[in-house]
Order: structure tokens, then sequence, then C-alpha cells
């Protein structure tokens, strides 16, 4: 059994690994999207993502998804507006809601980091056999499953 010190230095390596591997992923995004008339953060990144994926959603899923006040995901659901990639509407049998779409720009902005996302992660993983690629996801999905028991 590891002592106190070997568990200590392993996760500083994790930390480093982890600091590494963003600084790669926001360099390799930056620089496919530096000439973009959009500014880019993790947060328009997660809830352009969120809203892709479920075509149409409500405010509310954006702001749980993301564990983020309605204050916050407002602000950024304001310059997502104003750069016409999204749209908020209020759909007729349920006029209380406001649910939030992607506009045909929006759809076409996202396809396009889903594809960086895509080789970002291609070109990390390329570097592993495909049995350490296999173990990877095993056990990404193993502390994400510990995750959501916290």
């Amino acid at each position: 059994m590891p002592n106190n010190e070997d568990i200590k230095a392993q996760i500083e390596h994790l930390d480093q690994v982890k600091d590494a591997l963003l600084k790669y992923r926001n360099q390799f995004i930056e620089e496919r999207y530096n000439d973009w008339p959009y500014h880019f953060t993790p947060t328009k990144d997660a809830i352009l993502k969120i809203v892709y994926d479920k075509k149409s959603c409500v405010i509310n899923e954006i702001t749980k998804s993301l564990s983020l006040s309605p204050g916050a995901i407002t602000l950024v659901l304001n310059q997502l507006e104003e750069e016409a990639l999204i749209v908020r509407i209020r759909k007729p049998n349920n006029r209380r809601s406001v649910w939030v779409e992607l506009t045909d720009k929006g759809r076409i902005v996202v396809e396009a980091i889903n594809e960086t996302r895509l080789s970002f992660w291609g070109n990390l993983l390329g570097n592993l056999s495909e049995e350490e690629q296999n173990e990877y996801f095993r056990l990404m999905k193993k502390m994400q499953e510990g995750l959501q028991k916290i």
C-alpha cells in the first residue's frame, strides 16, 4: 500500500497532467478558431454543446447541468445571443419557460467545434495502444461514476 508521500506525489503528478492537458486543449482550439469573430470560453462551449445535444432546452436545464447560478448562465446566454449563435424562445404551450435553441450559424459552429474536439482526442489518444485506450476509458468511466456518488 502506498504511503502518504507516494500518494501526494501521485496526486501532484495527476494535477500536472491535467494542467498540461487543458493547456494543450486550449492551444489546439485557439489555433483553429483564432480568426473567428467569437470569443469562446469553456462555459460558452459547454452551453453550446448542451443545446446542440438536446436540440432545445429550458434555461433551468443548462443551469443544473453546469452547476452555475442563473445569473451567470444568463450573462453567457446574452453573449451567445449577441453573437447570433442561439435564440431564446417562449413556446405557446408554456409561456413561463424560456427555451434555448441554436441558430443555423450556432449549429455550424458547434459542428466545427465537435470536429476539433474529435481531432484533439484523436491526437492525444493516438499515442496509446488500443488496449491502453480501452483502459483509459474504463478508468474515466469508473471515476465519473464515483463522482456521481459524491
